[in-house]
């Protein structure tokens, strides 16, 4: 039988292969997890991001106030999902494109968290 760390290792490599990173932000403290390779496709290391704000910080400036719309947008209950596409900063100074996709979660202690993923769309043309 498989075992969970196998199936979590198996998970985190085919994410992987299809540009694929999952994230997790608790509301309100915005304190985030997050797979590797999110931080990896930016350049950098996962512990350079411990607040949300650590993100939002390397988006563009022109794509900063729709991304953040449609986080508001999803929390006060306007859109079902959270659901945007931004321009943010790699480590060297280029800017990559993310599409980012998730929604409200429950934890089992009651935290709200917002869960996703987030796919580098830098080369795609099928993400307009």
């Amino acid at each position: 039988m498989i075992g969970l760390d196998d199936i979590f290792t198996r998970l985190e490599t085919a994410l992987e292969a299809g540009g694929i990173a999952w994230w997790e932000m608790e509301v309100p403290s915005g304190v985030v997890f997050f797979s590797d390779y999110k931080a990896k496709v930016l350049g950098r290391k996962p512990s350079d991001f411990t607040h949300y704000t650590h993100f939002t910080d390397l988006v563009h400036p022109d794509d900063y106030e729709s991304m953040m719309k449609s986080m508001r947008d999803h929390m006060e209950g306007v859109s079902d999902r959270y659901e945007t596409k931004y321009r943010i900063k790699h480590k060297e100074g280029h800017y990559i494109t993310f599409y980012d996709r998730g929604k409200i979660v429950q934890s089992s202690n009651g935290v709200m968290k917002i869960a996703g993923i987030v796919i580098d769309v830098t080369d795609r043309r099928d993400f307009s």
